[in-house]
């Protein structure tokens, strides 16, 4: 008993901080968001009682690109204020802003949500900071398959439509390599498009009439006329309520009743538990730079069963309803 409880002493020491540690979350975009929601919440589940985190938002889902360097400056004096013993960086644009700022630090940086290649990021602003991290990628041919299979295709034509933004444009340009290599495989014939304009979306979702399925991706930067941001909501709404074709979503937060019908999407709060297992194993005293980058976990199938009502689909044993 004595050596089972020594071992068990040694573990928790193992995974969780045992002293007060500050961790310094820079997120790319802003706490109402519900991709920010969900890996903050998965974050803070796992990080120990005695972590203290703080975050700053640099919203630049909402704020011109001409800001972005100013939001990174303030997130720089935050982290010189706080002196954190951990930085996570939270989706594309907050690493590719802080990294640079913080590339000769003595710090350890984990990061969340990257859609892009970190490897070139790392290697052109090599400096000492320490940096790891967790990938994210849009589940593109376990989605084309199962909504193939749901859908009773063995032909099907799919539009996929994004925002215009930095995660998008990267996240466009991984599908369209993935379906490169995949199309003749996967049977399938896929339209993807950037919208940077409301009026240029509407229009593209009323005239899919010829698609067997549409994909939201991204939406939270589409814009009007007058170049503000749409609410978020708003797209997503008024895309449920005009669209003539099925909608399917990659992110878990654009499924559910008013929404898309479902999808094999990725979780936030996932990703959010896989970064806050590497800071907690860098407060244990491993170097960030030891520890290897990953793919996050795998997602997972979920639906709305208002929404496949209405589209008179049948769901799969193992798609999870959400409503």
């Amino acid at each position: 008993m004595k050596l089972y409880l020594q071992i068990l002493a040694f573990y928790l020491m193992s995974v969780a901080p045992t002293w007060a540690a500050d961790v310094l979350l820079v997120q790319s975009y802003h706490k109402e968001y519900g991709w920010d929601e969900s890996y903050i919440r998965g974050l803070e589940s796992t990080l120990g009682d005695d972590v203290t985190l703080h975050t700053f938002e640099m919203d630049t889902k909402r704020l011109p690109r001409s800001q972005f360097d100013a939001q990174a400056d303030k997130a720089l004096a935050l982290y010189q204020k706080i002196s954190p013993e951990v930085v996570v960086l939270g989706d594309d644009n907050a690493l590719s802003h802080m990294l640079p700022r913080l590339r000769n630090e003595d710090i350890d940086i984990v990061f969340l949500g990257i859609n892009s290649n970190p490897r070139r990021l790392m290697a052109k602003y090599a400096g000492t900071a320490r940096v790891t991290g967790v990938l994210e990628r849009p589940l593109f041919a376990r989605s084309m398959k199962e909504m193939s299979e749901l859908l009773g295709k063995d032909q099907m034509k799919v539009k996929i439509l994004f925002d215009a933004g930095t995660t998008a444009t990267i996240a466009t340009d991984h599908i369209a390599n993935q379906y490169e290599d995949l199309k003749q495989q996967l049977g399938i014939d896929v339209t993807i498009e950037n919208h940077r304009l409301f009026s240029s979306w509407k229009n593209s979702v009323e005239q899919s009439d010829d698609y067997d399925a549409i994909v939201v991706g991204l939406y939270q930067i589409i814009r009007n006329e007058s170049d503000k941001v749409v609410d978020a909501n708003k797209v997503l709404s008024w895309t449920n309520e005009n669209s003539e074709t099925p909608l399917f979503g990659f992110w878990d937060f654009s499924v559910g009743k008013g929404q898309t019908a479902g999808g094999v999407v990725l979780f936030g709060e996932s990703q959010g538990i896989q970064a806050g297992k590497y800071v907690n194993r860098v407060l244990a005293g491993e170097e960030a730079s030891e520890i290897s980058v990953i793919h996050g976990k795998k997602g997972r199938a979920i639906y709305s069963a208002t929404e496949f009502e209405r589209w008179g689909l049948t769901p799969p044993t193992h798609w999870r309803n959400i409503d």
